[in-house]
C-alpha cells in the first residue's frame, strides 16, 4: 500500500488514478457512451469528493 501513497509530482498514485477515472467518465459522457443522467452526476460527485480528500491527504503528507 505504501507505493500508492508515494508522492509523484506532488500527488499520490491514488490521486492520479482518481483524476484519470474522472476524466474518462467525462469523456464517455461527451461521446454518449454513458448516459448523462442523475446516477452519472451522483457518481461524478462522489468521485470528485474522493479526489478532493485524496489531494488534501497528499497536502498533509507533503508538509510532514
Amino acid at each position: 500500500m505504501n507505493i500508492f501513497t508515494k508522492l509523484i509530482a506532488g500527488q499520490s498514485l491514488i490521486s492520479w488514478a482518481l483524476q484519470l477515472i474522472f476524466i474518462a467518465l467525462a469523456w464517455m459522457v461527451v461521446n454518449h457512451q454513458v448516459e448523462n443522467n442523475l446516477m452519472t452526476i451522483f457518481g461524478a460527485a462522489i468521485l470528485l469528493l474522493l479526489c478532493y480528500a485524496s489531494l488534501a491527504r497528499d497536502g498533509r503528507q507533503r508538509h510532514r
